[in-house]
């Protein structure tokens, strides 16, 4: 039996330490990746990293969908809006620190807050863009795609806030969630449309509550007896005042269960929406500027007004639910109400084109 704990010990030593080897061997491959593209490469990174952080996310689907590419726009929007349980509750549950965390072996180029593993700029782009990809059916968006998802991933190791294989994961898992969808989507689709009012929307509701739940009790059962390490806490701090970043570190937000909630109810009403048919078809080249136009106001206007309304919220029992209600209305305002109003708009200003 001795002998037995003594190999089991042996075996987990070994473990531990081929582990420690190949992070190092990581963190060397940052700084190795730093050095090959140079300080110099800091502008071309920016724009992909950039570009995520603009909301690429939300707005590239919302684009397509306006300009009359119906069913690869709201598709890219809902299957990224998946990957945000999938990222943020696999980052809890993992709970691998970001490199510059731990690690001195490179110069950090920018900081990040929150878990590392799995990287959600690589899920998230990769998941976006074979969307768009694969329902496009075009060669040149395929090279675009993999543009994009090569250097958004490449920039979050380059800035040293990723190890390669935080990138790695999430490219592979983005991808992989793609093939599922893709392949489950028409029938799903021709079951649901089927289905009662009643039970389209009853499910829809379950959903997003099944999943604010889920992210609620990640962070009761593991997230509060995470002990954070003093150490991650000092290194993000020295960097962001080199940095001049105002974030404070944090780890987590169980808030953010209820913002993932809403988003997937406002996605799962605006779905029902469509295959009800009743959303109408935008046509026309005046119908998509006013769809762009009508659409980009709604998504200014949700930006200003969403800020401004926190306030009585925070610190009280209503802010889980009040987060849900907002952000099931971003998808709302994109993909039905947008061009509700355009057809309500193009009812009346055409008939008075064509007496003229």
């Amino acid at each position: 039996m001795n002998e037995l704990c003594i190999n089991a010990h042996s075996v987990g030593t070994f473990l531990e330490t081929k582990r420690g080897l190949l992070m190092l061997n990581e963190y060397a491959l940052i700084r190795q990746i730093q050095e090959f593209f140079g300080l110099g490469a800091k502008p071309f990174f920016w724009v992909f990293n950039t570009l995520w952080g603009l909301g690429l996310a939300t707005l590239l689907p919302a684009m397509i969908y306006w300009l009359g590419g119906r069913k690869t726009g709201f598709r890219a929007g809902l299957f990224d809006a998946i990957t945000g349980p999938i990222i943020v509750y696999s980052k809890w549950i993992i709970a691998q620190p970001r490199p510059f965390y731990i690690s001195d072996a490179f110069t950090p180029l920018k900081v990040s807050t929150g878990f590392g593993m799995p990287s959600g700029n690589a899920l998230g782009i990769a998941t976006l863009w074979t969307t768009i990809a694969w329902y496009a059916r075009q060669k040149w968006i395929w090279v675009l795609a993999a543009v994009f998802i090569f250097f958004t991933g490449l920039a979050r190791v380059y800035y040293g806030v990723h190890s390669p294989s935080q990138v790695l994961v999430g490219w592979l898992a983005g991808i992989a969630l793609v093939l599922l969808l893709v392949k489950i989507a028409e029938p799903f689709i021709g079951w649901f449309r089927e289905c009662s009012l009643v039970f389209q929307l009853v499910s829809v509701l379950a959903t997003a509550v099944l999943v604010t739940v889920f992210g609620v009790a990640i962070d009761y059962f593991f997230l509060q007896n995470f002990v954070v390490p003093e150490d991650w806490v000092n290194r993000y701090n020295k960097l962001a005042a080199a940095f001049d970043e105002e974030d404070k570190f944090t780890l987590f937000s169980v808030y953010d269960s209820y913002l993932i909630g809403g988003y997937l109810l406002g996605f799962g009403l605006a779905g029902i929406a469509l295959i009800r048919d009743a959303v109408p078809e935008t046509e026309g080249r005046l119908g998509r500027v006013l769809n762009v136009g009508f659409g980009s106001a709604l998504y200014y206007l949700f930006g200003v007004v969403y800020p401004v309304t926190l306030g009585p919220f925070r610190e009280t029992y209503l802010f889980g639910p009040y987060l849900i209600m907002v952000f099931a209305v971003l998808p709302l305002l994109i993909y039905v109400a947008t061009p509700l109003i355009t057809d309500r708009v193009l009812s009346v200003v055409e008939p008075k084109r064509s007496e003229a």
